[in-house]
């Protein structure tokens, strides 16, 4: 058995097992994408079975060299992660309870800055998410009314 099949049976596998989740959630204009709603939370899953998280080795590895999945750009494929991270959070933890293994780790799920992504900032059209963020909230935040009093 080759390195494709494996990973093909691999696929399949994640696919049945997040089948209920995704129908529970999947929205009607998910059709019009070029990568599937459950390919790209299958992808999320093999991201952190495969890789600890670290989307981009996972779309190198496997959308770029094996082509098991729609060709698609990077940003592309994190600005739809981002956008149903709740939905891939509640597939991960049904997966890891399956599988037993442990903690979920999201890491390195952020765009690479390009031209693109410049005029999506410009414009807010770029998504956000609501998990990862740009600096830690760690620590004592100040009333805004304190500030306005003095």
């Amino acid at each position: 058995m080759n390195l494709i099949d494996k990973y093909l049976e691999e696929i399949n596998t994640i696919r049945e097992l997040i089948k209920p989740i995704v129908d529970e959630y999947y929205p009607s204009k998910a059709n019009r994408e070029v990568i599937s709603l459950y390919d790209l939370i299958t992808v999320g899953v093999l991201a952190h079975l495969h890789f600890n998280g670290v989307i981009k080795h996972t779309y190198i590895h496997f959308i770029e060299d094996l082509k098991l999945f729609p060709k698609i750009r990077y940003n592309k494929l994190i600005e739809r992660l981002n956008r149903y991270e709740e939905l891939l959070y509640r597939v991960l933890n049904f997966v890891f309870e399956k599988l037993s293994k442990g903690e979920i780790k999201i890491v390195d799920a952020k765009p690479i800055e390009t031209k693109e992504l410049v005029k999506f900032n410009r414009h807010k059209k770029r998504g956000e998410s609501s998990i990862i963020r740009e600096e830690e909230s760690v620590g004592y935040n100040p009333s805004k009314k304190a500030a306005v009093t003095r």
